[in-house]
């Protein structure tokens, strides 16, 4: 049978479902939306002039000529993702009045969405300053997520946009990009707790509360960075788990999420850190996500850096948000010291993203079975310049 309702119904999902979960659309700059084409990139000429200085005038003297440089940045429309799913005839007809197009289609459009999402924010980590536990009380960022409390909310509250400010922004057009626990936090100790949060959240991603000046949105999709400190060699069966996912350090790995216990700390650090990432050293170093498993751990998103010097696995996860973490390395007593979301604020613009393409729903005819596959896409790009990385802080908040 054809299916002569689908794709219509199908499509207006897809496009309502899909303005409403992009946050990142909300506070991006769109500008260079309406010209590019897949694989074609913006060049834009970044000036540096920090070289050249205010000088006094010396009459009949020679003038102190001095060096501007410039560097070229691209932005290239590079992202292209897709979601298919198949629906059999006999679903088609058995739902009656339903359209499992459109009921269907919505959930699918949502994952496409929330990972264009997810990417846009996690440019988050590239702004020129951090504001951090540091920037509460001094002049500069200590390393140390904030944690929210009476005390630190009113300092971030006064301190964010100054440290903007400082850095020669202006205080226009200010967002604030958070998830739905840090705003709930911060709306305890605010002056004004006259919001009605519960009702406003998920509108449009948006909520009715302001701090420091800046309209503050919701995001569940936001990038995570956690520490795991580990000086000490792991005993076999200990155990590091990270946001769902067990790893468990063994002698002989055989089992999916198994990792090689080394000769020293630093060769077992560096096998965990490749079972994160899970690319090379799959079947000696660790062994690879299957099944549930590997979507838990999202293919691309979860990067792992080993550092043998400050005997630690830092990971950023894209679009995860706040991750739980645990472990039981028993011999050394070592543990995950870091944990926290990197949150936008600033001037709205800082990020530039391209959706080129939300694809019209491609509907394909299956040939070995009744039913038809349906491909769901998107094109567009992602940067952060220079002079935009300058126009927003990455606030660590901790979790």
């Amino acid at each position: 049978m054809s299916l002569t309702d689908f794709k219509p119904h199908f499509d207006n999902a897809y496009q309502e479902i899909f303005q409403k979960v992009l946050v990142a659309k909300k506070i991006a700059n769109l500008r260079f939306e309406p010209t590019l084409k897949f694989g074609e990139s913006v060049e834009r000429v970044a000036y540096d002039i920090s070289g050249v200085r205010v000088r006094s005038v010396v009459r009949g003297s020679a003038s102190t000529i001095d060096a501007i440089t410039d560097s070229s940045e691209l932005l290239t429309i590079n992202y292209e993702k897709e979601a298919v799913f198949h629906i059999s005839d006999g679903e088609v007809k058995q739902v009656g009045p339903l359209n499992p197009g459109e009921v269907i289609g919505g959930k699918i459009a949502m994952k496409v969405a929330i990972d264009f999402d997810a990417y846009v924010l996690a440019e988050t980590v590239n702004a020129a300053y951090t504001f951090d536990t540091g920037d509460l009380t001094t002049l500069s960022s200590s390393g140390v997520p904030i944690t929210i409390s009476s005390t630190t909310t009113p300092q971030f509250v006064m301190r964010a946009p100054a440290k903007l400010r400082k850095n020669n922004q202006t205080l226009t057009n200010l967002c604030f990009v958070t998830d739905s626990y840090a705003a709930a936090d911060l709306a305890q100790y605010l002056l004004s707790k006259d919001i009605d949060l519960a009702s406003s959240i998920y509108k449009n991603g948006e909520t009715e509360m302001r701090t420091g000046g800046a309209e503050v949105y919701i995001s569940e999709n936001l990038t995570a960075t956690t520490v795991l400190g580990m000086a000490t060699n792991a005993t076999a069966g200990d155990t590091v788990t990270h946001n769902g996912l067990t790893y468990t350090i063994v002698a002989s790995p055989s089992a999916a999420g198994d990792v090689d216990l080394g000769a020293d700390a630093d060769t077992t650090r560096a096998n965990l850190t490749a079972a994160f990432n899970q690319g090379a050293g799959a079947g000696t170093a660790y062994i690879a996500w299957t099944g549930a498993n590997l979507i838990t751990w999202e293919d691309g998103k979860i990067t792992a850096t080993n550092d043998n010097t400050a005997n630690t696995m830092t990971v950023v996860s894209i679009g995860t948000g706040a991750v739980t973490v645990s472990e039981t390395l028993i011999a050394g007593g070592d543990s995950w010291t870091t944990n926290y979301i990197n949150c936008y604020f600033g001037k709205k613009g800082g990020i530039d993203a391209v959706v080129q393409d939300l694809k019209e729903v491609d509907m394909r005819q299956t040939a070995d079975r009744r039913g038809t596959n349906v491909f769901s896409s998107l094109l567009g790009g992602y940067k952060t310049y220079a002079d935009g990385a300058k126009q927003f802080l990455n606030v660590k908040l901790a979790r």
